[in-house]
């Protein structure tokens, strides 16, 4: 962890979003980490990842849920003892857990069998883990944020999901930081470390402006700071840089707060626009209200083409 990183985030940001302000102590958070235990993290580093991880959210007292997909705790078709054991951790460290499939298939691409299949496979060993450690499975979250595409469609896995004790877990501030991820991870492969840091900086202020953006769009639409909800993920980066991102929660006068607190605030009874794609829960609201949106903050153009680059 670079020690000048929280430094960095408030160098990024106009003066105005520096200045402290007396209303911003009201204003709260959600940490909500997808794609356990680990998300295209290198073998070997699943286990320093999820220590990296929870280490920084316990020093900041966050009360974070992690969202699995249990088609990770497999190696060649068996059950990974080590893999399970994470998620072990997790509960252990004080932190939730909740269902995100088995495969991570988005809704709009599957059938409404396959996807259910889905939904009751990612439960399997979850919902006896959590009731061995006095807990229950009560969330879920979709893969991709596609929660369905069409009225019908979205309505049954509502009602499915309700039948099977399930709350979902919205997303407010939504971000691509899965491709800044997938760039970290291949640097730190290849052991770069001038760019693992280049990396890691365009992270962080792409962050900061994505929260930023989200926020101003939830006050425009309802005249009011909400609890927002935050979607990253279980990956080397985070796990490096996550003490940064919290700071900088900190530092704009973000209280982090437990999902079920929450969703307790009457915004997330806002009817939503059904879309085929992973949008934030504020532009569904936006949509659902006839407003036209402008659109997020997008990653800088030679980290998206290094993205591009790799996956081919």
């Amino acid at each position: 962890m670079r020690v000048l990183a929280g430094l960095f985030l408030l160098m990024a940001l106009p003066l105005s979003a520096q200045e402290p302000q007396a209303h911003l102590a009201g204003k709260r958070v959600v940490i909500t980490i997808d794609d356990l235990p680990c998300a295209n993290c290198a073998e070997g580093s699943w286990e320093q990842v999820t220590e990296d991880l929870l280490h920084t959210l316990k020093q900041h007292r966050v009360p974070a849920i992690g969202f699995v997909n249990e088609n990770k705790l497999y190696r060649d078709g068996e059950l990974d003892s080590a893999r399970y054991r994470l998620l072990e951790r997790w509960l252990q460290a004080g932190m939730d857990l909740g269902n995100h499939t088995f495969a991570h298939r988005g809704a709009t691409g599957t059938s409404v069998a396959e996807y259910e299949a889905d939904v009751l496979k990612g439960e399997h060993l979850l919902r006896p883990l959590m009731e061995r450690n006095g807990r229950s499975l009560r969330y879920f979250r979709h893969p991709f944020l596609q929660a369905g595409a069409a009225p019908q469609r979205r309505d049954s896995l509502n009602a499915m999901l309700r039948e099977r004790g399930y709350t979902i877990a919205p997303v407010t501030f939504d971000n691509d930081e899965y491709i800044h991820a997938f760039c970290y991870e291949h640097a730190k492969r290849a052991k770069d470390d001038t760019l693992m840091h280049a990396l890691a900086d365009d992270y962080l202020a792409y962050m900061a402006q994505a929260a930023l953006f989200h926020e101003a769009q939830a006050q425009a639409l309802l005249g009011r700071d909400i609890p927002h909800i935050l979607l990253i993920h279980a990956n080397a980066l985070n796990a490096a840089e996550l003490d940064a991102l919290l700071t900088w929660f900190e530092l704009e006068g973000y209280h982090f707060i437990g999902l079920e607190e929450a969703l307790m605030d009457p915004c997330y009874q806002l009817p939503e626009a059904t879309t085929p794609y992973g949008f934030s829960w504020i532009r569904r609201w936006q949509m659902a209200a006839g407003i036209k949106a402008p659109w997020p903050p997008e990653v800088q153009p030679e980290v998206q083409q290094r993205y591009d680059a790799l996956r081919k």
